[in-house]
Parts: structure tokens; C-alpha cells; sequence
């Protein structure tokens, strides 16, 4: 699984990559992790939550591949809001602390 995270909002609005995973090259802890984090942002998404609601708030785009042995299949996230707050997504601070953390 290959997990891209974009800054894509706040007032600037300008887009950067900020975190970039390859699970099968990560250890299977850290990867665990990312995985864990993804399957949140899936419940999430089917949950309907659209996180908070303002043009100044920071925003990120999360792209998820996978390739499925047949396909590769594309996924895509966009998540509202600071993830530094109690408020803010946890999947998100997950995949924003980085490869080494624990």
C-alpha cells in the first residue's frame, strides 16, 4: 500500500506533500499503523464525517494504492480541520507523526 498525504488548505490554500509511505517497505509495526490509520479513514468516510467546516482550517488529501494482483485501485480522502486538537482526526495524526513514531 502506497499512502500519499497533501496539505491542501488553510488560508493559503497552496498544496505540499507532507508525508509519503510505502508500507511494503516500512516495518510491519509502523506499517500495521498505517494501515490501522487508512481503515479509519475508510470507516470515516462511510460514516458520512465531513470534519470541520471553515476556508481557514487546514485541509489534507490523503491518496491511497493498492495493487490488487489484478488492478491498481486508487483511493482518495480529504480530511477538514487541525489534527493537533482533541477535535482533530486521529487517523490523521497518524499519518502525519512519521514512519518512526511509536
Amino acid at each position: 500500500m502506497r499512502v500519499k498525504v497533501e496539505s491542501t488548505g488553510g488560508f493559503t490554500g497552496r498544496e505540499a506533500v507532507v508525508a509519503l509511505y510505502d508500507t511494503a517497505a516500512l516495518p510491519s509495526g509502523t506499517a500495521g499503523r498505517i494501515r490501522d490509520a487508512v481503515q479509519a479513514l475508510d470507516a470515516a468516510q462511510a460514516r458520512g464525517d465531513q470534519g470541520e467546516v471553515g476556508a481557514d482550517l487546514p485541509a489534507y488529501r490523503i491518496t491511497v494504492s493498492e495493487d490488487s494482483g489484478v488492478r491498481e485501485e486508487t483511493r482518495v480522502y480529504e480530511v477538514r480541520g487541525d489534527p493537533t486538537t482533541d477535535d482533530g482526526s486521529p487517523a490523521l495524526r497518524t499519518l502525519l507523526a512519521g514512519p518512526d513514531a511509536t
